[in-house]
């Protein structure tokens, strides 16, 4: 800080000495804070969109909409959902495969009811059923059985790796609270005989009830896949994610999961009768290819959405700014959450201060 100098003169006409003080930089010292004073003038873009948020925040629908979409960001949701794609295209196939010839394999001197097994299981996949059921060695050797569990469960743990991962990013589990690599390996093994199981509750809808009438089968058709899509939702929940909250609490979840796989199966069936049957022998790998794996990444972001819709409502994470700007006490709490969230040694103390209103950006 430059201090304020008097300098001394002489009156030329009465001879007094006067103290003129040379005030420059005194001026150029107060004129900065009255500058940073001045509050920011919003632009019309910016003025509109306080709007937006203020009308979001009243309406509920939309501002829990809004808050599950901004979880899932802060959740890395795009990241989670491509690995859970990419986890699932790889077990898909060779878990499937080792169904099929296990069962083969069990019920040898039972044709119907393993076609009813079988085909209950497939007809819930998309593209790859057909070729699963042709490659598959039904009724054949122990050696192949053995060797095709053996790849099934090496792609399968890592696809329930992955779902464990998801889960206790999304339902807030620090890094240091979450299970080692052995209790994580013991809890996928029957977290993938429940997977095996919703997917034969979804599918058997084909022989469970072949001579009733016409309506109900039609109820079967969307009762029995969403049936199982919301029981896999809830007992994937209780097998692997470290946090545990009331039943009551997952059922958004639940029948949001349930719904989607009864429209992905749908989807899928649309997918297979508009494209793969009509696709040439040139196009047909790729447009096989492709499908799987667009269905699979649909199928982990829609149990990822589900999650992060159940957590919002739960925890009341909403609502919450459209702007980053007025920070609601839901964004306060996130924020403080995320990084609570990525704390890796026990007993740390960590104190997050996360401001009403943000400092604007430069």
């Amino acid at each position: 800080m430059v201090d304020s100098v008097a300098v001394v003169t002489d009156d030329a006409a009465g001879g007094e000495q006067t103290a003129e003080p040379d005030g420059t930089a005194e001026l150029e010292e107060t004129a900065e804070p009255d500058r940073a004073a001045e509050p920011k003038q919003l632009n019309l873009i910016d003025r509109t969109s306080d709007r937006l948020d203020q009308l979001q925040r009243r309406i509920t629908p939309v501002a829990v909409i809004h808050g599950v979409l901004k979880k899932y960001g802060e959740d890395r949701g795009g990241q989670l959902a491509m690995l859970l794609a990419y986890r699932g295209f790889f077990a898909a196939f060779p878990l499937l495969l080792a169904f099929v010839n296990v069962v083969g394999l069990i019920l040898q001197d039972n044709d119907e009811l393993r076609t009813q097994l079988i085909d209950s299981a497939l007809s819930n996949v998309p593209v790859i059923g057909d070729q699963i059921l042709q490659g598959a060695d039904i009724g054949g050797s122990v050696t192949v059985v053995v060797a095709s569990v053996l790849v099934s469960v090496w792609a399968g743990l890592g696809l329930l790796e992955m779902l464990q991962e998801a889960l206790n990013t999304v339902w807030g589990v620090p890094v240091f609270d979450r299970p080692n690599w052995f209790v994580r390996r013991g809890r996928s093994i029957p977290a993938a005989i429940l997977m095996g199981a919703c997917l034969l509750l979804s599918g058997s809808r084909t022989w469970i009830l072949s001579g009733a009438p016409d309506v109900i089968n039609g109820i079967a058709n969307v009762l029995l896949p969403f049936l199982a899509g919301s029981l896999c939702y809830l007992g994937l929940h209780w097998l692997l994610c470290k946090r545990k909250v009331p039943f009551d609490a997952q059922l958004p979840g639940a029948v949001f999961v349930g719904l989607s796989w009864f429209a992905l199966q749908t989807l899928g069936e649309w997918y297979v009768n508009r494209f793969v049957v009509r696709s040439s022998d040139t196009y047909g790998v790729f447009v096989i290819v492709f499908g799987l794996l667009s269905w699979s990444y649909l199928l982990g972001l829609l149990y990822l959405y589900g999650n992060e819709l159940s957590s919002v409502l739960y925890e009341r994470r909403w609502p919450r700014s459209l702007t980053g700007r007025n920070l609601t006490d839901a964004d306060r709490s996130a924020f403080a959450r995320v990084s609570e969230r990525e704390v890796r040694v026990r007993g740390t103390d960590i104190n997050v201060d996360v401001p009403r209103d943000p400092a604007p950006g430069p």
